[in-house]
């Protein structure tokens, strides 16, 4: 009978079907499994690199200062590629903010994974830009443009308000076997006479605004931060650097030598000698006589 006949074949087909489902149930677990991971990959915590590089990353630590604004500059200025901030919590933990250029907008991703009061989830915005702007005090970088529920705001701010520190002083030493010498807590300033004897200043007074200038180039070369400086030189004779900046109850020393051209002894030789000619500018250091004798 002809319903009996396509009901047989029917029969044969889903036998078929059920045979041909179970045999290939393992590449069908193994498709959904790599697929899986593929969407949790693209979306999830993983979506940025929690390895963080300190040679490469902006880091912003909670009151210790920002290391590697130069970077962000340099990201701005190509208008192309990637950047990566870290931010610290007041509780140590890190929140990742990856910024790239794509289609004329700056995309950025913000992952909060690891704070253990964030949301722990990994979010994605666009924004027309990114803007520094220095004011008075303050530097700031500002996301303006932006699509969403993140809406404008500051990515990060960088603080160089001296009035907010209860103390601000310096003890610099530079030249050849640290000849000259700044001292604001004695407020002095030797000169090297390269003659085997020195001249002074015994009543130096650093104008305010200089000392609002020099926390400012402190504060913006990281000196709260860890620094890998070197005091050995190949050089016969070489000029060497050393520092002590008391801030409020902390006192933080640095020493280096010219020859350490390493990155943080470059912006440490960058801040020393912005120090240094601020001073030797001045109308008492210029009325200092002219060094008489030679480097050995």
């Amino acid at each position: 009978m002809p319903g009996s006949k396509l009901l047989r074949k029917l029969r044969i087909t889903v036998m078929l079907f059920r045979k041909l489902t179970w045999a290939a149930l393992p590449a069908l677990l193994l498709l959904i499994l790599a697929t899986g991971c593929s969407l949790f990959e693209s979306g999830g915590s993983s979506a940025i690199s929690h390895k963080i590089d300190p040679e490469e990353d902006v880091i912003s630590s909670n009151g210790g200062g920002i290391s590697n604004l130069d970077k962000l500059d340099n990201f701005m200025e190509r208008g192309s590629g990637s950047q990566r901030v870290v931010h610290y919590t007041i509780e140590g933990d890190p929140v990742f903010t990856e910024l790239r250029y794509e289609g004329g907008r700056l995309e950025l991703s913000y992952d909060t994974t690891e704070d253990a009061f964030g949301s722990h989830e990994v979010k994605t915005y666009s924004c027309n830009e990114l803007v520094r702007t220095e004011e008075k005090h303050q530097l700031r970088y500002s996301l303006k443009g932006c699509e969403g529920d993140m809406g404008d705001g500051d990515l990060l701010t960088v603080s160089f308000d001296l009035g907010s520190q209860n103390t601000f002083e310096f003890v610099l030493k530079y030249g050849f076997n640290h000849g000259n010498e700044i001292n604001t807590v004695k407020q002095s300033v030797v000169k090297d006479m390269l003659n085997g004897t020195v001249t002074e200043i015994s009543d130096f007074s650093l104008p305010q605004a200089d000392r609002q200038s020099i926390y400012r180039k402190l504060v913006l070369a990281n000196y709260l931060g860890e620094k890998q400086l070197s005091t050995s030189c190949n050089l016969k004779p070489y000029e060497s650097y050393d520092l002590t900046v008391l801030i409020n109850s902390a006192e933080k020393h640095y020493a280096w030598s010219e020859c350490d051209t390493g990155r943080d002894g470059k912006v440490m030789t960058e801040a020393a000698n912005y120090i240094i000619g601020l001073v030797e500018a001045g109308d008492s250091y210029l009325q200092l006589p002219a060094a008489t004798g030679g480097v050995k």
